[in-house]
């Protein structure tokens, strides 16, 4: 059904039990699905395990050759047949690359692939009301995700044949308040947000002013660290599995397949039990002969003292790199901490929050592909006029609005930092061929370019007394820096142009303002 005829309907049609408001989330590591429950007026999770293990799916799909069939979620991790199946995961990650795989000898893009993931996941409506009609669905995406992989992703659901029901991609963090906040009061204070997933841990300290029915959130910091990402983890978890295979058999494993899903099916033993007083005793049933492995506290405190580490020095650098100079905010002006993520479900993690935060209210999300799935659920059925609730309005300028480049003539413009980046990473020098002759020096022009490609001079840079040359034989290097989301400063080096014309001492250094 097309979301904009649903949203038409008189109040009294829209509860009709044959129409379904959907929330997904799916990640790189895992996805979650969620309906709006009219009966009880919240967000429900649909338990794609049937209530017998985790209700979100991870986010893989394997092609068996053999007989041509596709397979969904975990038992593309558990299934092992002849050795030939393609299993694909990561596939989030891969979106926005106009990547492609070999299926069956032939490309098939990885677009291809998610709208089957797409499919999949929503067929489960199905399993709930066979009569089901999806009235309107919102997609929880991360803030980092690029215009080409939003672009990418809209144009799965169109091949998963969704593309009416389509409302809204909606930020992560904006599902997750808008979850929160459903069942709690909102107050003016200052909240961290914490988000541990596969691919990185995501951390962001917010002023939180609600309004009436409104909840305004300004985002003070926005920081990423891939070094402590679950995915890390994992890994460490399979070396230390694949360490006592090889000490208990004398040989590695005849196929590495074997310890993955030996580590998938049991790092969360290791992690959700306190095991300093009890060992964990796990059986490697698939090694022949089988042997009995005892995992003490050491060897778990050993494996994760690197990231305990990490994630201290994390949650300081989130404190202090504030963008709106707000006076030095400590761990106990933080009122209010929301961990959300697959990384909290280990008990270091857990812990460690509650070190830190001594004085602040936590709140643990197991699941946060569930919590964001119910959040962009709730969202849908707002935006549809099917329920009420908070309107979350979250301000965020740590990612940069419009690309900034330099400009010559009427619209030729060359892009050194790209729009939705964050002003505070490290952006790369950007390597600039002059094609015109040098005689003492240049003019450049800064400039911002918006979405709509609309092109604004910021200023010039005089760059005198280069070496002189002709054409074509300068290469200089041009590195865009932020001290905050406004102001930048444009550095040009001189790097010559091979043996003949070699790079001299040379820089140059402009400040910009983007207010």
């Amino acid at each position: 059904m097309n979301w904009k005829r649903y949203k038409s309907l008189p109040a009294e049609q829209k509860r009709n039990e044959i129409y379904y408001i959907l929330g997904l989330d799916i990640g790189n590591d895992s996805s979650g699905i969620a309906f709006y429950n009219f009966s009880v007026g919240a967000p429900e999770v649909i338990d794609l395990s049937g209530g017998y293990g985790r209700p979100s799916v991870p986010t893989v799909m394997q092609y068996i050759p053999e007989t041509k069939e596709w397979v969904f979620g975990e038992y593309a991790i558990l299934n092992r047949g002849s050795g030939t199946e393609i299993t694909l995961s990561a596939l989030m990650a891969r979106l926005g690359s106009h990547e492609y795989v070999e299926i069956d000898r032939r490309p098939m893009s990885v677009v291809s692939v998610i709208a089957l993931f797409i499919k999949e996941l929503i067929g489960n409506v199905r399993n709930i009301n066979p009569k089901a009609e999806i009235a309107g669905i919102v997609v929880a995406v991360p803030s980092y995700f690029s215009e080409q992989a939003r672009e990418e992703y809209i144009r799965a659901f169109k091949l998963a044949g969704y593309e009416k029901e389509l409302i809204a991609l909606v930020s992560d963090r904006e599902c997750v308040f808008a979850h929160y906040y459903a069942t709690h009061t909102p107050r003016e204070e200052h909240t961290l947000f914490i988000d541990y997933g596969s691919r990185e841990v995501r951390g962001g300290l917010y002023h939180v002013v609600p309004s009436g029915r409104e909840i305004a959130i300004k985002s003070m910091s926005s920081l990423f660290d891939e070094s402590i990402a679950t995915a890390k983890v994992n890994e460490s978890i399979r070396e230390l599995f694949l360490d006592f295979y090889i000490e208990n058999t004398g040989e590695n494993p005849a196929s590495a397949e074997m310890i993955n899903a030996f580590a998938y099916q049991h790092k969360d033993i290791l992690f959700q039990k306190n095991i300093r007083s009890k060992p964990v005793k796990l059986y490697f049933n698939f090694a022949y002969p089988p042997f009995q492995q005892t995992v003490k506290h050491a060897h778990i405190e050993a494996l994760t003292a690197p990231y305990l580490n990490r994630f201290h020095q994390f949650a300081r650098e989130v404190m202090e790199k504030n963008l709106y100079g707000v006076q030095e905010l400590t761990f106990s002006d933080i009122s209010n901490v929301i961990c959300a993520g697959g990384g909290f479900e280990m008990l270091w993690t857990r812990e460690a929050v509650a070190h830190l935060f001594k004085h602040a209210q936590v709140q643990f999300y197991k699941n946060t592909k569930i919590v964001a799935a119910e959040g962009a659920a709730l969202s849908a059925a707002m935006l549809l006029g099917a329920a009420e609730g908070y309107k979350i309005v979250l301000e965020d300028r740590h990612q940069l609005s419009s690309d900034i480049g330099l400009v010559s003539g009427k619209d030729h413009f060359l892009p050194l930092v790209e729009r939705n980046a964050f002003w505070w990473q490290n952006h790369p020098v950007r390597l600039i061929l002059v094609k015109d002759e040098i005689k003492g020096g240049m003019t450049l022009t800064m400039a911002s370019r918006s979405v709509d490609g609309d092109i604004t001079p910021l200023g010039n840079v005089l760059l005198d007394n280069l070496p002189a040359r002709p054409k074509g034989v300068t290469r200089l290097g041009a590195q865009v820096s932020f001290s905050s989301n406004t102001d930048l400063t444009a550095r040009f080096t001189d790097l010559g142009f091979g043996e003949m014309f070699p790079g001299v001492d040379y820089e140059r250094a402009v400040s910009f303002n983007l207010a």
